[in-house]
């Protein structure tokens, strides 16, 4: 595991490192001293060992049960990292919170997954939800984030039928916390494309749809997104 920081400005802090098979990056907002950026850092590796030590243990569990039955365990691996990105972006975001340093406005992000609390100017932190395969307009829309999480989940391309009549692309949630976010994110990604949006829409889901039709590329939003986008 690696992490290092650095001032960019008088009060905003990066830290950045590798865990749990992926990157994370954390941004915070806050009037600290070198001791105490130390502290925080000394903490947030401390966490994310703990987690590291459980993704072990589960995933030993997850291959000895399932090699019983031949059953391949990529995508397993994948879903399960997925769930456990989402859970230690909340248990970094709340550590922080009740830290007795807490910052005044944080980012939070690990293998994408992304949690932002406060806020680092008047308008938020502002995020892409540029969509890989497109372009145009469409592919680079933004979204203000504030106190809220947003999960991006693509559609993995070696199980996508190479003839469909509509095939799911994409979708991004944007909820109060990265598991509610993953797990809105992860339903609407296995439904079926035509159902996806009026899934999204049953959850009262601040959500984003791409879906690849024979028409060409349809990009839709839930009426609870709205806020969220840039003009």
């Amino acid at each position: 595991m690696a992490l290092s920081a650095c001032r960019d400005q008088a009060s905003e802090y990066y830290l950045h490192g590798t865990t749990l098979g992926t990157g994370y990056h954390i941004t915070l907002y806050a009037d600290l001293d070198q001791s105490q950026v130390a502290e925080l850092e000394a903490g947030i590796q401390g966490e994310l060992a703990t987690l590291e030590r459980q993704r072990s243990i589960f995933t030993q569990a997850l291959d000895a049960a399932f090699s019983h039955f031949w059953i391949a365990t990529p995508s397993l691996r994948h879903e399960t990292d997925r769930v456990v990105h989402s859970l230690a972006v909340d248990r970094l975001t709340r550590w922080l919170e009740d830290h007795p340093m807490a910052p005044a406005a944080m980012l939070v992000e690990v293998g994408g997954v992304m949690r932002g609390r406060g806020k680092p100017s008047e308008n938020g932190w502002r995020l892409s939800l540029e969509q890989a395969g497109l372009s145009g307009p469409d592919g680079a829309r933004h979204l203000r984030l504030q106190d809220a999480a947003l999960v991006q989940r693509f559609a993995q391309q070696d199980v996508v039928p190479l003839v469909t009549l509509s095939t799911p692309l994409a979708v991004s949630v944007v909820a109060p916390s990265a598991s509610e976010a993953m797990q809105q994110a992860s339903l609407l990604i296995q439904a079926d494309p035509a159902d996806a949006l009026l899934l999204a829409e049953s959850m009262d889901s601040a959500a984003r749809v791409v879906v690849k039709t024979p028409q060409g590329i349809e990009i839709q939003h839930t009426a609870a997104l709205e806020p969220w986008l840039e003009p």
